[in-house]
């Protein structure tokens, strides 16, 4: 069996929603529960996994800004230097980002949420 792995959405960059609203995923509390790190000790690093593991991999140009929120808590704000900050609520078209999605080993998220 593999090691199970975390998808990280590109199009969750552009929502307010996106990335399980923020929330950190059933599958990180499966795999701290099968493993025996308390999630409560290790909070999901949502934040750090986006910048290690999905924005190196955008292909387009784009900035991010963090935002303290019960939401989604990074976002794209410019892509190819246009201001998509609109998108966020739904009030403009979605711009397409690439590649769709990357996946993240599950010991590599363990890692960063006990560093």
């Amino acid at each position: 069996m593999s090691e199970p792995g975390l998808f990280l959405f590109s199009r969750c960059l552009l929502s307010k929603w996106g990335f399980n609203d923020g929330d950190a995923p059933d599958q990180w509390f499966d795999y701290c529960e099968a493993n025996g790190i308390d999630y409560n000790e290790a909070d999901f690093p949502l934040v750090a996994l986006v910048r290690a593991y999905l924005l190196p991999t955008i292909e387009q140009a784009v900035t991010v800004v963090e935002i303290e929120t019960i939401h989604n808590p990074i976002r794209v704000d410019t892509v190819d230097g246009v201001d998509v900050t609109n998108v966020w609520f739904g009030r403009a078209p979605e711009p397409t980002l690439t590649p769709e999605y990357v996946e993240v080993p599950m010991d590599e998220v363990a890692k960063l949420a006990q560093s």
